[in-house]
């Protein structure tokens, strides 16, 4: 296993969603139901912002093909919202200068996971920002905010959640709630197979394609005699990349 791999795995939501059940657990256990309420809103609403921009594009092909994004990456988004607060409690509340370094830890660790994405090829530069961005805004104002319970227990639990990580069977849990996304994306759509990100390029002639030029003037010239040509074209245009 590569190092990238094993850095992406920080991200993974079969790891990352049980804790952020146990935040929520935690805090509505020592009466802090209104944080909690807070934190259950925000990464509900982030997280269903990352699974409807991955069933959009892989159902319907909604993306951006300027920016080169067919969703938020979602391994950035989990690690971004959890890794900051798992690190955050796991130092005494007594210590708070303690806390913020290891909260910016936290930071570091979910950048790293956004840096594997893109090693790995597995998202675009414009997915790993924004799924960050996301995150981020779950957990910074979490970490910022006041009456946060924290307690040995607490300690003992984050800890052993990120020391843990490294040790699960890694190769048997990645890519499992992708799976479970694309098969909802074709349940909703009703197609037989997602639409993937080099299918931009086919569904339309590029506009500065030779080619295409060729096939608009052929058209506007009326000439029958070139239309099986012209088509062949259009063919060879659509499937290339794009120059620009």
């Amino acid at each position: 296993m590569s190092r990238w791999h094993l850095i992406t795995f920080f991200g993974e939501s079969t790891f990352l969603l049980p804790c952020a059940v146990f935040l929520y657990v935690w805090l509505r256990w020592h009466g802090a139901t209104r944080v909690a309420r807070h934190w259950l809103l925000a990464f509900t609403l982030t997280a269903g912002a990352v699974l409807a921009s991955k069933i959009a594009f892989m159902g319907w092909g909604i993306g951006s093909a300027a920016i080169d994004f067919t969703g938020f990456s979602g391994h950035s988004m989990m690690a971004a919202s959890i890794l900051p607060v798992l690190l955050y409690l796991a130092m005494p509340a007594r210590r708070p200068g303690l806390s913020a370094l290891a909260a910016l830890a936290g930071v570091a660790l979910a950048l790293a996971v956004g840096v594997s994405r893109l090693a790995l090829h597995a998202h675009s530069p414009s997915e790993v920002v924004s799924g960050l961005a996301l995150g981020f805004l779950v957990s910074v104002p979490f970490i910022l905010r006041h009456g946060v319970p924290r307690g040995p227990l607490t300690m003992m639990l984050a800890s052993a959640a990120l020391l843990s990580m490294p040790l699960l069977p890694v190769s048997h849990m990645t890519g499992i709630t992708h799976g479970l996304v694309t098969e909802m994306a074709l349940f909703l759509s009703g197609r037989d197979r997602p639409f993937e990100r080099g299918d931009w390029m086919s569904r339309a002639p590029c506009a500065v394609c030779p080619e295409a030029a060729a096939v608009s003037a052929g058209a506007a010239g009326g000439t029958a005699g070139g239309a099986a040509a012209d088509a062949a074209r259009v063919v060879r245009c659509a499937t290339a990349r794009c120059p620009a």
